[in-house]
């Protein structure tokens, strides 16, 4: 499953995992939430023509300080 791929390899998606985890929602859950981001993420990234990007939320957090 890529979602499990993701949660393990990806530091951004295990932080999203990892949080949904102890504010409380079950595994599944969780799981199921990034599924939904990777395909989100996916579908952005195919309608701008661009190639992910791991620190792109970090590079955006720099700019806005």
């Amino acid at each position: 499953m890529a979602a499990m791929s993701a949660i393990r390899y990806d530091a951004n998606f295990k932080a999203f995992y990892e949080r949904l985890k102890a504010n409380g929602k079950q595994t599944t859950q969780a799981q199921i939430a990034v599924m939904r981001k990777l395909i989100i993420t996916a579908h952005s990234l195919y309608k701008n023509g661009r190639k992910y990007d791991v620190d792109f939320n970090a590079q955006k957090d720099k700019d806005l300080v």
